[in-house]
């Protein structure tokens, strides 16, 4: 037979609604059988939901430190993941060649998610941060061997970098966990536009490509690991779980002591099974 979606609230107001008969109550000292229903929950509605969730979500990145002998780097970054704990892990420092005696050293410069904006694509939950813009958001330092000692040096010529159009995208699919809402298969894309200036990219042939594969592509791949890795964590996903079942957008379509078992997409809606209580 097929389950009709209701309100789980209106039926809890109303328990003439669900058809009690006398052969339907149960016998004296026998346990009353779960009652198991659809509800209809806008998908806006848990998108507003995961919003709740995710919000303390966060990427640090920052690399650049005081100067210590020929070097700047002094590591700081982290994730800070939804059940508000702070991963900690590395940036190598970027070095590359201009000529023999002379290199640069680059340093990602305290760089910062935004706040988390959570919205629907289809059946998932598509979670994206831009990252604050500060101007030259990875700082260069030159260093040269000069009578056989490396030490600082000047390059009279712009060489900071910028990140343009920064995206972290997280891409989750809701499911029925532990009695409530939480999510599976978590998918992250992080996306940047690294701006060299070109003066030295003319100044020194096939710096630029080199300076740019190697950061975009080991910072892209560091990023997305270490945030997939923090959102596949059980304690995590614990977490997001409670805020879901918590929030106003989700409480106003579904009983907070009802015990979700099933979500499914349909249309504009998830459809939410539930046991009620007795």
């Amino acid at each position: 037979m097929k389950r009709q979606i209701i309100n789980c609230k209106t039926l809890l107001a109303a328990p003439v609604a669900i058809g009690l008969t006398l052969s339907s109550v149960p016998l004296i000292g026998s346990a009353a059988p779960a009652k198991t229903v659809d509800i209809a929950v806008p998908k806006a509605a848990v998108a507003a939901a995961f919003n709740v969730a995710l919000s303390s979500t966060k990427i640090h990145l920052d690399n650049f430190g005081p100067k210590d002998g020929t070097s700047w780097h002094k590591d700081s970054s982290y994730v800070q993941l939804p059940n508000g704990a702070k991963e900690p892990f590395a940036i190598p420092e970027y070095t590359f060649d201009i000529i023999k005696s002379r290199k640069l050293r680059y340093y990602v410069d305290d760089v910062n998610t935004s706040s988390i904006q959570a919205n629907i694509n289809g059946s998932s939950i598509e979670a994206t941060a831009q990252f604050e813009s500060q101007g030259e958001e990875i700082k260069a330092k030159c260093i040269r061997r000069l009578f056989g000692k490396w030490g600082e040096c000047s390059l009279d010529m712009e060489r900071d970098i910028h990140l343009n159009n920064s995206v972290l995208s997280m891409s989750l699919t809701p499911v029925a966990y532990k009695g409530s809402i939480s999510y599976a298969n978590p998918k992250v894309d992080f996306k940047t536009d690294l701006s060299i200036p070109n003066k030295l990219c003319k100044a020194f042939s096939g710096i630029c490509s080199k300076i740019e594969g190697k950061i975009k592509g080991e910072l892209t791949k560091t990023i997305e690991d270490r945030l997939t890795n923090g959102l596949s964590d059980q304690k995590v996903r614990d977490k997001v779980a409670e805020a879901v079942k918590k929030a106003p957008s989700i409480t106003n379509y579904i009983e907070p002591k009802a015990k979700i078992t099933k979500i499914t997409s349909q249309g504009n809606n998830f459809v939410v099974t539930v046991e009620l209580p007795n």
